[in-house]
């Protein structure tokens, strides 16, 4: 993410609000600040001291709650991933036909993006490197997907074929699309292109390769 990222919408997020601390508290101010730095450019992008000066208070401060740049974004992270999961899971049962699994993926990002844009985008920029890193971040959406189309591709619901390739393409219709809309070329809340979205990803689902 670069200076086009629409700033406006990152701060339409809970301000009071962090990841992990107390709302209205100091970690919460750093958590958010952070957020709102790390995905407008990356956690390479930010020090310490930016975080520090963007939350009014020392560098000090900053240590006295995270040890490190990297252990406040390996926190984010984790905090934010582990909550995606569980609004997936709390709409997926583990025999959930594809349809279903489909809407509760595609409901989980919109609903997220929507909420807090600056957890999101942070997400959406560190996913491919912080979770590669971190063993312990749980399962992700595209997994959950690959392998309940791995199932509906056994019962001959769908054309057999890559399931991980298929599951990359498909998600890609929600990820381009909520990209789109960070940068303010979407002003449609994501939350009310659900069904759209659903039927694009069952639509790359179903296509034969």
């Amino acid at each position: 993410m670069d200076t086009f990222l629409d700033m406006d919408l990152l701060e339409r997020g809970p301000a009071e609000q962090g990841i992990t601390g107390k709302p209205g508290s100091t970690k919460a101010r750093i958590e958010r600040a952070a957020l709102k730095l790390f995905a407008a450019q990356g956690v390479d992008g930010v020090s310490i001291k930016e975080i520090a000066k963007a939350c009014d208070i020392s560098d000090g401060a900053m240590y006295r709650h995270f040890e490190s740049k990297e252990s406040l974004a390996h926190t984010l992270f984790q905090a934010i991933h582990a909550d995606l999961v569980a609004m997936l899971k709390a709409n997926v049962a583990p025999d959930a036909n594809l349809e279903t699994t489909v809407r509760a993926i595609v409901t989980a990002y919109c609903e997220l993006a929507e909420r807090d844009p600056a957890a999101f985008a942070y997400h959406l920029v560190a996913r491919n490197t912080v979770l590669a890193r971190a063993g312990d971040a749980g399962a992700d959406p595209s997994d959950v997907l690959a392998a309940r189309l791995s199932k509906a591709m056994a019962a001959g619901d769908v054309p057999t074929d890559d399931a991980e390739l298929k599951s990359a393409m498909a998600m890609g219709v929600v990820l381009q699309a909520a990209e789109y809309r960070l940068y303010g070329r979407i002003k449609t809340p994501l939350t009310g292109l659900i069904d759209t979205f659903t039927a694009g990803v069952l639509a790359v689902l179903k296509c034969k390769g």
